[in-house]
C-alpha cells in the first residue's frame, strides 16, 4: 500500500510538472495549463503539509525550467536573480496547495475550488505593484492562443483569465480529491460548468460583435540587430537610419498612412538631430504616409529612448519618452508623458516596448480615448511571441488597435479583440515588413472605467478565507461545534 500511495504522488508530481513545462513560458499550449496544477493539488490533501509543500516545490520548479535557457544565456541574468526568479514562484504555488489542501480536508468543496484562484490572482497582483517588471510573469497570456477566453480581459483585465483557469482546475481537483458530499459536488460542477460555459459564450459574443466602421493602412519595417549597434558610435546609428529611410521609401505601399520602425535604432546627439528629422520628415512627405521612429535622443544632462512621430506632410508632430526603462540595461532617463495624435480616423496613442508590460498606462490611454497604439520595441529574440502577446492583451483589455514593430522580435498589427490581423518574425541582415489595415473602431471597456476591481476583489477574498482559516486554527473547538450544528 505505501509503495503504491508513493507512485501516485510521483505521478502526480510528474504530471504537473510537465502539464505546467508545456503549458506556461516562452511559447505555451494555453489549455494544458487548466490542468497543471490539477493533480498536485488532488492529492494534497492526502499528504502530510511537509509533503504536499514538497511536491508543490518540485512540480512548479520542474515546469519552470522552459525558461532557463532564456534568462540564463538570452538575457544573462545574474545567479541570485536567476535563483530568485524560480524559486519565488514555485513557493507562491506551493502555499496556494497548502491554502486549498486545509479547506479539502474540512470537507469544504465549494471554498476549497475558490481558494487557490482567489490566492493566486491576490499574489500575481501584489507581485506586479511591487515588481519593476509589471505583469511580465503572469499567467494570462498563456491563454493568448484562446480568444473567447481571453475576452474577460475586457471587464476584469488580465487578473480574470489567471481566476477561470485556476478556478477550473481547482474545481476538478477538489472533485477528485474525494472530499465533499455527494450533493456538493453536484452543485460544485454545475456551478462552476455554468461559470466557465457563460465566459466562453460571452468571448464568442464579443468576437462577432467588432463593427468595422473606420480602418487604417499600416506597414512595420525592422531588422534583427545585435545590441552592440544601438551602443555602437554616432556614425554607425545615423548611416543605420539612412538605410532605414530608405526601406520605408522602398517598401511602404501607395494608401499606406502609417509605417512605424522599432525602437532605439540609433543613439543621436542633440547636435545631430536636426539632421534626423530632416532625412524622415522628407521620407514621410515623400511616401504621404506618417513614420514613427525609435531612437535615442542624447542631451548634454540626460539621454532619453523616444518615440518620434512624422505627419505625412513631413512635419515632426511629436516626441514621446519611454516610461519604462528594462533595470540593467537600458540607462535613459525615463520620460512621464503620454503622447496623443488626432487624427481623421480617430486618436493614436504612443509608447514603447515595455510600457506595454504595465496595464495602467494604456488604461490611461484609452481613457484619453486612444483608438490605436503605435509601439516601437526591441526584443530578445526567444521572447518574440510572449512579449508581442503582452501588448495584444492591453488592446483587448482597453478596447483599442495595436501596431508593434519590434527588432529581434515580431511585426505585429492586432484588432481590439486580440486578432492577428498579420505578423511576420524580424531576421538578421535584411529588412522584413508587413502592411495591413487595421480596425480602429472605438470600443470602450468595462475595464478602462473600473480599473483593477477584480484583482482587488481577489484581494479581498483572499483574506476573508485566510482569516477564516486562522479563526480555525485558533479556536478549533469553536469551529468544530459552528460545523456540527450545520451539519444534517
Amino acid at each position: 500500500m505505501r509503495a503504491r500511495n508513493l507512485l501516485l504522488v510521483v505521478v502526480a508530481g510528474l504530471a504537473s510538472a510537465a502539464f505546467s513545462y508545456l503549458g506556461t513560458g516562452l511559447h505555451p499550449i494555453w489549455w494544458l495549463l487548466w490542468l497543471a496544477p490539477v493533480p498536485v493539488l488532488a492529492i494534497a490533501p492526502r499528504l502530510r503539509s511537509s509533503a504536499a509543500f514538497l511536491l508543490g516545490s518540485f512540480a512548479w520548479l520542474i515546469g519552470e525550467m522552459n525558461q532557463w535557457n532564456y534568462v540564463t544565456h538570452e538575457i544573462e541574468m545574474p545567479l541570485r536573480i536567476v535563483i530568485l526568479f524560480f524559486v519565488i514562484p514555485a513557493v507562491a504555488f506551493d502555499f496556494g496547495v497548502l491554502f486549498m489542501r486545509s479547506f479539502l480536508r474540512r470537507g469544504s468543496l465549494f471554498l476549497a475550488s475558490l481558494a487557490f484562484p482567489v490566492y493566486w490572482v491576490a499574489y500575481e497582483y501584489l507581485t506586479e505593484i511591487g515588481s519593476p517588471h509589471s505583469t511580465w510573469a503572469n499567467l494570462a497570456y498563456t491563454q493568448m492562443n484562446c480568444l473567447p477566453i481571453i475576452q474577460v480581459a475586457s471587464i476584469t483585465g488580465l487578473w480574470g483569465i489567471s481566476f477561470i483557469v485556476f478556478l477550473f482546475a481547482g474545481t476538478i481537483a477538489a472533485l477528485l480529491s474525494g472530499a465533499g458530499k455527494p450533493w456538493q459536488r453536484h452543485a460544485l460542477t454545475i456551478v462552476v460548468g455554468v461559470v466557465i460555459c457563460a465566459l466562453f459564450l460571452f468571448g464568442e459574443w464579443r468576437l462577432r460583435s467588432n463593427p468595422s466602421a473606420q480602418s487604417v493602412t499600416m506597414t512595420l519595417i525592422a531588422k534583427d540587430l545585435p545590441m552592440s549597434v544601438y551602443l555602437g558610435p554616432e556614425e554607425q546609428a545615423l548611416k543605420l537610419l539612412h538605410e532605414y529611410a530608405d526601406e520605408v521609401r522602398r517598401a511602404t505601399p501607395a494608401g499606406t498612412q502609417v509605417v512605424v520602425l522599432p525602437e532605439k535604432i540609433g543613439r543621436v546627439s542633440e547636435s545631430r538631430l536636426a539632421e534626423v528629422d530632416a532625412l524622415f520628415s522628407s521620407t514621410a512627405a515623400a511616401t504621404h504616409a506618417a513614420i514613427v521612429v525609435g531612437l535615442v535622443r542624447r542631451t548634454p544632462s540626460a539621454a532619453f529612448n523616444s518615440s518620434r512621430f512624422y505627419s505625412p506632410d513631413g512635419k515632426l508632430e511629436a516626441n514621446y519618452d519611454k516610461h519604462h526603462l528594462l533595470p540593467g540595461i537600458e540607462p535613459e532617463k525615463p520620460g512621464d508623458k503620454r503622447v496623443l495624435l488626432d487624427q481623421p480616423s480617430g486618436r493614436w496613442g504612443l509608447q514603447i516596448c515595455k510600457d506595454m508590460d504595465f496595464p495602467k498606462l494604456s488604461r490611461e490611454y484609452a481613457g484619453d480615448g486612444a483608438n490605436l497604439l503605435l509601439a516601437p520595441a526591441w526584443d530578445f529574440n526567444l521572447d518574440r511571441w510572449l512579449h508581442a502577446r503582452m501588448a495584444v492583451l492591453r488592446a483587448v483589455e482597453n478596447g483599442f488597435a495595436l501596431a508593434r514593430s519590434a527588432c529581434n522580435g515580431l511585426l505585429t498589427l492586432s484588432d481590439n479583440r486580440g486578432r492577428i490581423l498579420a505578423e511576420a518574425a524580424t531576421v538578421p541582415g535584411r529588412f522584413v515588413s508587413i502592411t495591413g489595415k487595421v480596425n480602429v473602431t472605438p470600443a470602450a471597456t468595462f475595464y478602462t472605467r473600473t480599473g483593477d476591481w477584480f484583482a482587488w476583489l481577489c484581494v479581498g477574498m483572499f483574506l476573508v478565507l485566510l482569516a477564516s482559516r486562522l479563526f480555525t486554527f485558533i479556536w478549533p473547538e469553536v469551529s468544530l461545534s459552528v460545523s456540527a450544528a450545520q451539519d444534517p
